[in-house]
């Protein structure tokens, strides 16, 4: 008798997302989630931790959702730091307007001056 032992050697995983997710959270470090947006960094670096130790358990399923999670944590992440950033130079101009008006407001000839052509 002779048996056929096709398919037991080792097989390449489904694609997971791992890699995208990975490249989501490098992204968001570099647009500066660690300062903006801590928790959901740290999330995301869970979640993809996660999401290895799952695939390495060939459990891909899980891996696949925790990689899903990752990517949108960093994703998350980095839309917080670009607004985060994005609110600063507001503020910055902000404190520059008041600081022009107060100018203003102390000396309206210059205001005046400057106005004319």
């Amino acid at each position: 008798m002779l048996l056929v032992t096709a398919g037991c050697g080792p097989t390449k995983p489904p694609p997971l997302g791992i890699d995208d997710a990975a490249r989501a959270l490098d992204a968001a470090r570099n647009a500066g989630a660690a300062t903006y947006a801590p928790l959901e960094l740290r999330n995301a670096e869970e979640r993809l931790s996660q999401a290895r130790a799952t695939a390495d358990k060939h459990d891909y399923a899980a891996a696949q959702q925790f990689a899903d999670e990752a990517r949108v944590n960093s994703e998350l992440a980095a839309v917080k730091a670009r607004l985060g950033k994005a609110r600063e130079k507001v503020e910055a101009r902000t404190r520059e307007n008041a600081q022009l008006r107060q100018d203003l407001a102390n000396n309206p000839a210059t205001a005046t001056e400057t106005s004319q052509p």
